[in-house]
């Protein structure tokens, strides 16, 4: 019998007056890396909002191993970290003594670990928190995280507003703490490819309030993309992961080494393109789409 899915959304819908998030249907896996992407305005906060209990849904339920999560769960809310793209913490404390009050907020803590990370990431324990950069207060908080053993890590924005050598870090960072934590589960989201690219198992491309494209890393990194004038030219298939039009030009993302890879690479009319970004590239394509 195949277990439930670490988290799942079932249906979830969040209605605004000038905005529909959903209904959204997907699950979530303890040991991946789940990098949500999508512009300003698609819904990738009001997702992370719902799945925290930051908002209520208007429909459909979210599900923590096949348990229906209910509004105000107080367990639920110490299974999850969510960190935000500006970490929210008493400026005047200090590391030492924001960790302090975490570990008598959480019911269970690891001081131990605590201590533990606090050395790996060079983090100053007498340092007024308002001091830190940026990229030091997402440490801080991932202590916190990892700390009172959260069961699921939320990242919004993350590495904004870093210098690259930083991102690099972070992103290097969250690897290396779902390599040694299994049960894990992370939700990163954010506008830059790298991020996504460096550290994602699963990708999810959020437009207008709808789930646009849903694919393991993988998946997308064996995708092959073409281009041509010839429009509707190839018949559906399901080695079609994507297929776009974009300036009179229509562009394909199909499955590499599929047998449409191998009949598009014969054609004429058809040409292998070597886009920069494979990920970019298919992120610009669903904004154009018209196959899901």
């Amino acid at each position: 019998m195949t277990a439930d899915p670490f988290l799942e959304l079932d249906g979830l819908c969040r209605v605004f007056p000038a905005f529909e998030l959903g209904p959204l249907s997907m699950s979530f896996q303890a040991g991946h890396v789940y990098g949500v992407l999508g512009p300003n305005g698609a819904g990738k906060t009001t997702l992370l909002n719902l799945i925290t209990l930051q908002l209520k849904p208007t429909s459909g339920a979210v599900r923590n191993r096949g348990s229906v999560i209910r509004w105000g769960d107080p367990e639920w809310k110490r299974r999850f970290s969510y960190i935000r793209e500006r970490p929210s913490f008493y400026d005047e404390l200090t590391v030492r003594e924001t960790l302090e009050l975490a570990s008598r907020l959480y019911g269970r803590w690891d001081a131990t670990l605590a201590h533990t990370l606090v050395g790996r990431f060079k983090l100053p324990p007498s340092q007024r928190v308002g001091r830190l950069s940026k990229g030091t207060k997402v440490k801080l908080g991932l202590v916190a995280a990892l700390a009172h053993r959260a069961d699921l890590l939320i990242l919004d924005e993350p590495t904004a507003g870093l210098d690259p050598t930083a991102r690099a870090d972070l992103q290097d960072t969250v690897n290396e703490l779902v390599k040694e934590h299994p049960a894990l589960c992370v939700v990163l989201s954010s506008h830059i490819f790298e991020d996504i690219e460096q550290t994602a198992t699963d990708v999810c491309i959020l437009r207008q309030g709808r789930l646009a494209l849903e694919k393991t890393s993988d998946d997308l990194k064996r995708t092959v993309v073409y281009c041509s004038i010839a429009a509707g030219a190839v018949a559906p298939s399901s080695d079609l992961v994507l297929q776009w039009t974009r300036r009179n030009t229509h562009w394909l993302a199909v499955r590499g080494d599929s047998r449409l890879d191998r009949d598009l690479t014969l054609r004429s009319d058809h040409v292998k393109a070597q886009p920069d970004s494979l990920l970019g590239a298919i992120y610009h394509g669903t904004e154009h789409s018209h196959v899901d």
